[in-house]
């Protein structure tokens, strides 16, 4: 049981350079132009090695996609009654991760994210929790992509900003613009 954990531990640190090296790759080269060579030299893991998990780039860059979607799916189930702490543990992370959220939304790594983001049915259901059915269709869909696309963007200025409020401060304003009707 032992022997797991380590080997567990050491696939997880691998995973962690490389996606580090990634990150930092991605700063100054869209990753079009990033070589599997590259990335692995900046992460010092052995192509082999970086072969073992992904196949590309690509599926490094998906790999840390989902690490974000799982973790704001997660926020989204844990703190379901609570959308102020959905915003807030979401802003935590999106901080805690600040170099390669930047990325994500800045320099169009990948243009999709706000759609994988949006599709996903946890997102949707805390979205129109408030709303319930009580509206048609056609005006939930409108309204979901109002307050989803629009707290995206907020989130965007609000990580750009050097001077950025608190976490918990910015989920109360997000949660004040979304409360108004």
């Amino acid at each position: 049981m032992t022997m797991k954990k380590k080997e567990d531990r050491r696939v997880s640190m691998t995973k962690r350079l490389l996606k580090d090296a990634l990150t930092d790759m991605l700063r100054d080269t869209d990753i079009y132009h990033i070589s599997i060579r590259e990335l692995c030299e900046k992460a010092d893991v052995n192509r082999t090695t970086f072969y073992k998990y992904y196949g590309s780039q690509f599926d490094l860059l998906a790999d840390m996609e989902k690490d974000m979607l799982d973790f704001l799916s997660n926020a989204i189930t844990e703190h379901a009654a609570n959308p102020v702490r959905i915003i807030e543990t979401s802003c935590e992370y999106m901080e805690n991760h600040l170099e390669f959220v930047r990325l994500i939304i800045n320099n169009n790594v990948d243009p999709l994210f706000p759609q994988k983001l949006f599709s996903q049915a946890v997102v949707r259901e805390a979205a129109l929790a408030k709303y319930g059915y009580k509206q048609d269709p056609t005006e939930l869909e409108y309204l979901f992509n109002f307050i989803t696309y629009g707290a995206y963007r907020v989130v965007c200025v609000w990580l750009n900003k050097d001077d950025r409020e608190a976490p918990q401060q910015i989920a109360r304003q997000m949660i004040r613009f979304i409360q108004m009707e």
